[in-house]
């Protein structure tokens, strides 16, 4: 191409290598100086977060363009996942985030490069943050290319519109736009929100939990009625609860039948060591469905029920110097239910791929059945239903990388070459070995080149 003044730089290329030298010279910045320069520093940092944000849209929409160019060879007695779940997946690797929002990240991507210029430009230009960026995109996914390109200039048409512009702010900015150009798909699109209420429950880090529920506005005001008329009511008859207290109480009344104030009955499929369950130590138990809690917490829980009878216990046996559960093997393909479960205790109930911290849907073999893999405790893994898919994209594969003793470990190797290893929660009693960063980087070579 003839460069004419007209014509603009090309676009400089980095190597990986270069953008990684980038990043350690960024990591070691010497935080000093006066207030004034570090709050300049600040604001050239974030300007430099934004930037690469931006670049980083542009790098994977290319990846996934450049991936589904290849076409998957037909492979006879496997199940071939779809082409967007391995893109996805190996997206994901690459961030160091889940798989689903790896495949997230590929499809917003897509959004901002093709229908969303002027806000993807004002990404890197540090006008708004990625978030941001990625939540305009959502907010769009109903319309059509040429709308969101409408949207998209009454966004940016004014290009100092957006610096600083407060979430809040930006997301009734797009919703004024959406309502301005496609009325009809609004309307739509608020019927299909009300057809998909749902309800979702998350575990805390605080030994509590989050229920949230969906619902249609009307709906919303009437259960917030009926709490507050609740808390109100505890209230003035000298409940000592807090108004959060009685409402959250309320609610777990009404659905479940039971009050949260009385024991709750207890099965407790609860792995820790005897000396935690008696109080002689401090190591943490860990509970099936729930994940890790404190051991007085534990040890509370089955004593309270324990003095109205309403607790079973069910302890798991870990091998105390190898820290592994007991295992289990099965000559059925299917993972009869006592070894699924103790696949599922022993990964902690979480899926094994990295980043992903969906609930365990699927117990996998590690190596395939049809390529000999047993039905054992070591050679299966809890995985959710997306990754167990992706796994089975052609260029994928697996194996366990650990001996028959020791915390069970999976390695693996996608489809671009990207290696990527798992292992499982230590048990309660049984502490990791400390490796530093180089540790496992070499190590994680060593494995690929083997």
């Amino acid at each position: 191409m003839i460069q004419t003044p007209d014509t603009p730089p090309p676009a400089p290329t980095w190597s990986a290598e270069e953008l990684h030298a980038l990043a350690d010279e960024i990591a070691t910045l010497d935080a000093a100086g006066l207030s004034s320069v570090l709050l300049d520093q600040l604001e050239a940092l974030e300007r430099v977060k934004c930037a690469a944000a931006a670049a980083q849209v542009r790098v994977t929409a290319a990846f996934a363009d450049a991936a589904e160019v290849v076409e998957d060879d037909p492979t006879e007695g496997r199940r071939r996942a779809r082409r967007t779940l391995s893109i996805g997946a190996e997206v994901a690797l690459a961030a160091r985030t889940s798989p689903y929002q790896g495949e997230q990240r590929v499809l917003l991507s897509r959004r901002l490069r093709d229908d969303l210029p002027g806000v993807h430009a004002a990404l890197g230009r540090g006008d708004i943050r990625e978030d941001q960026a990625y939540a305009v995109a959502r907010e769009v996914a109903h319309l059509e290319p040429a709308q969101r390109a409408t949207v998209d200039a009454d966004l940016t048409g004014d290009p100092a519109a957006l610096a600083g512009v407060g979430d809040e702010k930006l997301r009734r900015a797009v919703r004024r736009a959406c309502l301005t150009v496609a009325a009809d798909a609004e309307t739509r699109r608020h019927l299909r929100a009300r057809a998909d209420r749902h309800v979702t429950t998350r575990q805390l880090d605080d030994g509590t939990g989050r229920i949230t529920a969906v619902v249609a506005v009307e709906h919303l005001a009437a259960v917030r009625t009926v709490l507050d008329q609740a808390a109100a009511t505890a209230r003035a008859a000298g409940d000592e609860r807090t108004g959060g207290q009685v409402r959250s109480d309320a609610l777990v009344h009404r659905i479940t039948g039971h009050d949260p104030v009385v024991p709750v009955p207890v099965r407790v499929n609860l792995v820790v060591s005897a000396e935690s369950l008696l109080g002689t130590d401090d190591q943490p138990a860990q509970v099936a469905g729930i994940g890790w809690l404190p051991a007085g917490l534990c040890t509370r829980l089955v004593r309270e029920a324990s003095s109205t009878a309403k607790a079973t216990l069910r302890r798991l046996f870990v091998r105390p110097r190898e820290g592994d559960l007991v295992a289990l093997e099965s000559r059925s393909r299917v993972f009869p239910p006592a070894l699924a479960e103790l696949i599922d205790l022993r990964d902690g109930g979480l899926c094994r791929t990295p980043g992903c911290n969906t609930a365990i849907r699927h117990h996998d073999h590690v190596v395939r059945e049809s390529d000999g893999g047993p039905t054992s405790a070591r050679n299966g893994q809890g995985l959710c239903e997306r990754c167990n898919y992706a796994k089975e994209a052609p260029g994928w594969t697996s194996w366990v990388a650990t001996p028959d003793t020791g915390p069970h470990e999976v390695h693996g190797v996608t489809e671009h070459l990207r290696l990527h290893r798992s292992t499982a929660p230590p048990p309660p009693g049984c502490r990791p070995p400390d490796l530093s960063p180089a540790e496992l980087r070499l190590a994680q070579e060593l494995t690929l080149a083997a």
